[in-house]
């Protein structure tokens, strides 16, 4: 994890983008599973939420933060043609090599068995915006005053929702509530979900854990998000209500603001 950010963390010319984040082990839980990356200068962040158990989740989660951002850092410098199909590939490629890797680590003698971890990524490049997850951790895109979820659930209850089996408002009480389908060290390839899109000016980005989802609905942390100026601010206003809200998880925010200021210093 890194240390505490500053509101703009850019050097050179006026910088693009300024971040913020805030991790917490929550109201109930003992240990805090959650981790999370941030590194301004190729404009890589990652949030994780563990699973396995005790210590097992802190561990997964430490390790997909500590290893996949060097690899994804390292394939950048070796990328010959940058075409946004060519990163998106790429993202998905070295999620699966991270998960296959984690999922080895799990059943060695100084791992934990069925340690995992969800995932969710943005990078920042040439003004698009590349976002990747799996599990359930989300990133969400602030517009001109409107919210979207950019990552796709892959939990049971999402699935259920798609297939027309219950309806979105039945997902808050339901029994498969929190189990997930998809994770970084599962025994089957982990398949994740990448998309991107062009930059607006004052677009505002969230990632984050499920201690933050479960606990305030969408239009709460769009409200949340609005009325904070700074990205550090936003990240803890948004722990500290979901905290109010019963803190039944860890929960983990981070907060990126692009200001479109015309200079794109990586990619």
């Amino acid at each position: 994890m890194t240390e505490k950010p500053e509101q703009i963390l850019v050097a050179g010319p006026p910088a693009n983008f300024r971040w913020g984040a805030e991790t917490h082990v929550g109201m109930e839980r003992q240990e805090n599973q959650d981790s999370f990356f941030a590194d301004p200068e190729p404009a890589l962040f990652l949030v994780s939420d563990g699973m396995g158990g005790h210590q097992g989740g802190a561990i997964a989660s430490g390790i997909v933060v500590e290893d996949l951002p060097v690899m994804i850092e390292n394939a950048l410098d070796r990328l010959k043609v940058g075409t946004p199909r060519t990163v998106r590939s790429l993202l998905k490629t070295l999620i699966a090599e991270q998960s296959k890797q984690l999922q080895l680590e799990g059943t060695s003698e100084t791992g934990f068995r069925d340690m995992g971890a969800t995932l969710v990524i943005v990078l920042l490049r040439k003004g698009r915006c590349f976002v990747a997850n799996i599990g359930d951790s989300r990133a969400y895109r602030l517009r001109k005053g409107r919210m979207m979820q950019l990552t796709r659930d892959h939990s049971v209850v999402s699935e259920l929702i798609e297939k027309g089996r219950i309806e979105p408002e039945e997902a808050t009480n339901h029994d498969a509530r929190g189990q997930i389908t998809r994770y970084v060290g599962m025994e089957e390839k982990a398949r994740s979900h990448v998309r991107s899109f062009a930059l607006k000016k004052d677009d505002r980005l969230l990632l984050c854990t499920d201690g933050l989802t479960d606990m305030l609905d969408d239009a709460k942390i769009a409200a949340i998000l609005t009325a904070e100026t700074y990205p550090q601010a936003a990240c803890e206003s948004l722990v500290s209500a979901a905290n109010k809200a019963g803190g039944h998880d860890n929960v983990t925010t981070l907060v990126i603001d692009w200001l479109g200021l015309g200079f794109c210093p990586f990619g």
